[in-house]
């Protein structure tokens, strides 16, 4: 089964990296020092000191965006990983240099995929100097940044009702109404890092109305969130339906979590 990955990017020597950067980490004068980037990746769930990373080729990492900042200045912004030049990795001598990495922008988490979102991996390294004659050695933590949103009509579900679906309450206005996997991406708020989502739960069975629940479902940066909708009485009525919530285990293993309305 597919866990939560967790990737770093680690500002290695270049000797590291013998097919991916040959030798633009040398330094051309006393003034500046440099660094190489390397991206690795790490499949565990928890406790990541446990295990060793693993180094993606070259390939794999091209794609990613890379900022690099001196301070409150922007060196260069969202280089992809291929477009990085020996010029680049050479910056002057000093403090207070920071990487940062994702391989979408926020903007793009939420936009892409007709509105539905994509997955999102972000991080920055702790600050680190830049010293003459020499490489630097920085890690970027990048873990699943955002937070997704899942939707499962459980068969007692789908056996009774005829029309159903599970509408986000927002400005994207999303809709589940099959169990083809889709998944809805939000970017949590930067302090909490949480996301609440108001949801309605709309189904009709040929009786007189629908049945019409609005609920809010909390989501969490880094794991996503399985709404699963079933019966919890042969006969249901307004009010009578049984949430449950569960951490998908593509991300995150937990127990699951039921919600009675009534």
């Amino acid at each position: 089964m597919k866990k939560r990955a967790i990737l770093f990017f680690s500002l290695l020597a270049t000797l590291l990296l013998t097919a991916c950067l040959s030798d633009f980490d040398t330094p051309k004068v006393a003034r500046e020092g440099s660094f190489a980037i390397e991206l690795a990746e790490d499949s565990l769930v928890e406790e990541v000191e446990t295990r060793a990373a693993r180094e993606l080729n070259y390939g794999e990492a091209s794609e990613y965006l890379v900022t690099l900042t001196h301070g409150a200045e922007v060196i260069w912004k969202e280089k992809l990983f291929k477009d990085i030049t020996q010029a680049d990795r050479i910056q002057p001598l000093g403090n207070s240099y920071v990487v940062m990495a994702e391989d979408v922008t926020k903007d793009e988490a939420e936009s892409a995929n007709n509105g539905w979102g994509c997955l999102r991996y972000a991080g920055q390294s702790d600050a680190f100097s830049i010293v003459a004659n020499q490489t630097t050695h920085v890690t970027v933590p990048c873990r699943m940044a955002n937070a997704g949103l899942r939707v499962y009509f459980d068969s007692s579900f789908t056996d009774f009702f005829t029309d159903y679906a599970v509408t986000t309450d927002d400005v994207r206005g999303l809709k589940f109404n099959s169990n083809n996997g889709d998944i809805a991406y939000y970017n949590p708020d930067a302090t909490t890092k949480t996301r609440a989502v108001p949801v309605i739960i709309s189904a009709s069975a040929g009786w007189e109305g629908t049945v019409r629940l609005t609920r809010t479902i909390n989501l969490q940066a880094g794991k996503i969130i399985r709404l699963n909708v079933k019966l919890n009485s042969p006969e249901p009525t307004e009010g009578n339906i049984t949430l449950s919530i569960s951490y998908d285990d593509e991300f995150k293993e937990g127990t699951n979590t039921e919600i009675f309305l009534e």
